[in-house]
């Protein structure tokens, strides 16, 4: 008998938890990273990211980039860095394309083209399963797991993550 989640109750309740607008741990095997929903995060949320250390930035999908004329590096997904004066109202202009013309300047932005892309791709993959616009605040750190024990926020491994999403579509 085992009371600890499986993968796929794990995912759901990762999905569950980027809806409400509250973060996830994405622990792989090359780092781990906090991942925050952009369509339903908060400020003080943000401003919480913002006070941890590790490289913050906000990962969208290639087309979207495409769309906001943001370079996408890594393929599938841009990393874009967040400036400092960006705010959940910035965010929102950068996530939603539904207010694309009523804020049409959005750029210039500056991408990331090192390191590995793949929690940030996890991230994005999340909030499509979700049902969320695909974007998400992503903060590298080596203490995710150890903050979110702290926090009581849930866990996702990536590669057992990965595995599942790609044998369920």
């Amino acid at each position: 008998m085992s009371l600890r989640p499986d993968i796929s109750e794990t995912l759901a309740r990762a999905r569950a938890d980027l809806r409400m607008g509250v973060p996830i741990a994405l622990i792989g095997e090359a780092g781990s990273a906090l991942a925050l929903a952009v369509e339903s995060a908060s400020d003080a949320r943000l401003a919480d990211l913002r006070a941890l250390e590790g490289t913050i930035g906000v990962a969208i999908t290639a087309r979207r980039a495409e769309t906001i004329k943001a370079r996408a590096y890594d393929g599938d997904i841009a990393r874009i860095c967040l400036p400092k004066r960006a705010d959940m109202a910035w965010l929102q202009a950068l996530a939603d394309p539904a207010d694309d013309l009523a804020t049409p300047m959005k750029g210039p932005f500056h991408t990331l083209r090192e390191g590995s892309a793949d929690l940030h791709r996890l991230a994005v993959a999340l909030t499509k399963s979700a049902r969320i616009l695909p974007a998400a605040v992503v903060i590298e750190t080596e203490h995710a797991a150890r903050l979110a024990a702290e926090n009581f926020l849930t866990v996702v491994p990536a590669s057992d993550a990965i595995l599942r999403m790609t044998q369920a579509s």
